[in-house]
C-alpha cells in the first residue's frame, strides 16, 4: 500500500509540474512527459492488483483457518467424558493446542487457561512446548481412566497420568470436572490428587527387570 501512495503521489507532483510549465514544454519534453506518467499508471495498477491477490489469499487462508478450528470443535461432540480427558492429555504430545483449548469450558479457571483467545492460548502452550526438555512434560499419557455417573450435565473423570520429564517421570493422580457445553463434554477443572516420582534405579536392577 506505501508503495501505492508514493507513486500516486508522484502522478500528482508531475500533473502540476505540468500546469506551471505547459508552455515551456517542447513536443519531445511533452512526448517524454506523457511517456512517464502512462509508466507511473501502469505501475499503480499493477501494484493494486497485487495488493488484492494478496488480499484474497491472506482471507483464503484466514476462511481454511476458521474452517478447521470449527471441525476440531465439532469433532468432540462425538467423544464422551472420558475420551475428551484422553484427548486433552495427548493434545500436548501433537502438539494440537486448539483442540486443547476447545476440550476447556468457558467456565475453566481463567489462571489456568491465562487468556480467552484461542490464538494466545495457542502461542503461550508452544512457548511452553519449546522449553519441555528443561522444564517439562516432555510427554504424557494416561494410564488408567475412570468416570463417575453424570448427574445432569455434570460429571467427573479420575486420571492416572505419566508424565515425562527432563530428570524423572511422575505419576499424577488427577480428578477432571466435566459439563456438557454446546454439544460436547468439557473440562471446567482439574485438580491434581496425588503426585509420585518415578526416579530410574541404578543399571544393575534395571537390568533384571
Amino acid at each position: 500500500m506505501e508503495g501505492i501512495l508514493i507513486e500516486e503521489e508522484q502522478i500528482s507532483l508531475l500533473g502540476k509540474m505540468l500546469y506551471y510549465s505547459a508552455n515551456h514544454l517542447t513536443a519531445r519534453e511533452r512526448e517524454t512527459y506523457d511517456q512517464l506518467i502512462d509508466s507511473l499508471v501502469r505501475k499503480v495498477n499493477h501494484l493494486r492488483s497485487v495488493e488484492q491477490r494478496s488480499s484474497k489469499s491472506k482471507s483464503a487462508a484466514q476462511t481454511l483457518s476458521d474452517a478447521q478450528m470449527e471441525a476440531k470443535k465439532r469433532s468432540l461432540r462425538h467423544l464422551n467424558a472420558e475420551e475428551i480427558c484422553k484427548l486433552f492429555v495427548d493434545s500436548w504430545n501433537k502438539q494440537d493446542f486448539e483442540t486443547e483449548f476447545f476440550c476447556l469450558s468457558k467456565f475453566f479457571p481463567i489462571q489456568k487457561r491465562k487468556t480467552d483467545s484461542v490464538q494466545e492460548y495457542v502461542l503461550h502452550r508452544m512457548q511452553k512446548y519449546e522449553d519441555r526438555h528443561t522444564i517439562g512434560p516432555i510427554a504424557k499419557r494416561v494410564v488408567e481412566i475412570t468416570s463417575a455417573q453424570a448427574h445432569g450435565n455434570k460429571t467427573s473423570v479420575y486420571c492416572i497420568e505419566l508424565h515425562k520429564m527432563p530428570d524423572k517421570d511422575l505419576t499424577l493422580h488427577r480428578e477432571y470436572e466435566l459439563i456438557f457445553e454446546e454439544g460436547a463434554w468439557r473440562i471446567a477443572e482439574f485438580e491434581t490428587i496425588k503426585s509420585r516420582e518415578n526416579t530410574p534405579g541404578p543399571k544393575s536392577h534395571r537390568s533384571r527387570v
